[in-house]
């Protein structure tokens, strides 16, 4: 299980450099993408939203693409949206990503009973156009994602 920090508390902003660093070592060691993530939180109204940019850094497109999701509040439960009878939160991308090119998925707005403290990545997945489905390992998970 892998948990991250919220971004406006432990982590800074990554510059253009440390991005560009990022794409170059998970091209030399074969992982396939690179996710950054930009959660938007209104406290008072305990909501979450996930901004995320999906780059494909192999040289196959991308037919299908997911990443699931879980918010979790300070005691590590994990939280069910109010709207929801489910806890998972799902970004989706249906369309080719070709190589080399960013797509964008907006997660949310979710509201929620408690306040989220933290947000978990359960797995990425995703197929490429030859039809091989890919999930990257729990401990890949932090070296494809930049949080900001």
């Amino acid at each position: 299980m892998v948990l991250f920090c919220l971004p406006f508390l432990l982590c800074s902003k990554q510059n253009g450099s440390f991005t560009n660093n990022r794409k170059t070592y998970l091209k030399e060691v074969g992982l396939p993408i690179l996710v950054t993530i930009q959660p938007r939180h209104k406290i008072t109204a305990k909501e979450l939203q996930l901004f995320i940019k999906t780059e494909n850094l192999t040289e196959d497109s991308i037919s299908k693409f997911q990443i699931l999701f879980f918010a979790r509040d300070k005691e590590n439960q994990i939280l069910i949206p109010e709207d929801k009878k489910t806890p998972e939160l799902i970004c989706s991308i249906e369309k080719n990503i070709h190589p080399n090119v960013i797509i964008k998925c907006h997660v949310g707005p979710f509201v929620y009973k408690d306040l989220w403290s933290s947000i978990q990545i359960q797995s990425i997945s995703f197929t490429t156009d030859k039809n091989i489905r890919h999930v990257i390992s729990e401990e890949d998970l932090d070296d494809v994602t930049i949080w900001l």
